[in-house]
């Protein structure tokens, strides 16, 4: 099937590699903590030497991000040992079903950024197995992270880590799309994103 997928390095005719970018190694640590229990969760994630060391290898200096691979390492705790038959989010690719969809949520990842970054940005339509999609509410993921970021609540974000691979969502979901399946980029419809301007 036809699903939509955006990239700063793909071209035309390129196979698709599952986790491209393999953060695991920001994420590791965390789901360490967590098979030793929340508390050294807890005692991990305000770690200050390892807050910073994190900040470093994934050039960002903000709190905001330190606490998105604490929630991606959370998640991937409880996909390997309670959901090991679901699509993992280090290891996979994202996709969208629906044009207007991709175009809204590439405005929501690139739309404040600078003319110029925009244009490194290319929407691609990708040949993918339809029985490969696994299709998550990102709203969940979203409050996962909020109760991380905000509150330090880890109780809270294995709940919704919890619903998230049970495929659960929200009152309104926000649909994405992931496969660790082979996966094409056959056409470059990039011309639909700076048609949105």
């Amino acid at each position: 099937m036809i699903a939509y997928h955006y990239s700063p390095t793909l071209k035309e005719g390129d196979r698709l590699k599952p986790g491209y970018l393999d953060y695991t190694d920001l994420c590791e640590p965390f789901m360490q903590a967590l098979s030793h229990g929340r508390d050294f969760f807890f005692g991990m994630l305000l770690n200050g030497k390892y807050m910073y060391a994190v900040m470093d290898r994934s050039g960002h200096r903000e709190w905001a991000n330190y606490a998105k691979w604490a929630t991606e390492g959370l998640f991937e705790h409880v996909r390997k040992n309670e959901y090991p038959h679901c699509v993992s989010r280090l290891r996979c690719n994202y996709f969208c079903t629906e044009l207007s969809e991709c175009i809204r949520m590439y405005q929501e990842d690139w739309g404040g950024e600078s003319e110029e970054e925009q244009q490194k940005i290319h929407l691609f339509e990708v040949e993918v197995s339809e029985e490969s999609l696994e299709k998550r509410d990102i709203s969940v993921y979203d409050a996962a992270y909020d109760a991380i970021r905000d509150k330090q609540d880890i109780d809270a974000a294995l709940a919704y880590a919890r619903r998230y691979f049970a495929g659960e969502h929200s009152v309104k979901p926000n649909w994405e799309y992931l496969s660790d399946g082979e996966a094409t980029a056959v056409k470059d419809v990039s011309h639909h994103l700076r048609d949105k301007k």
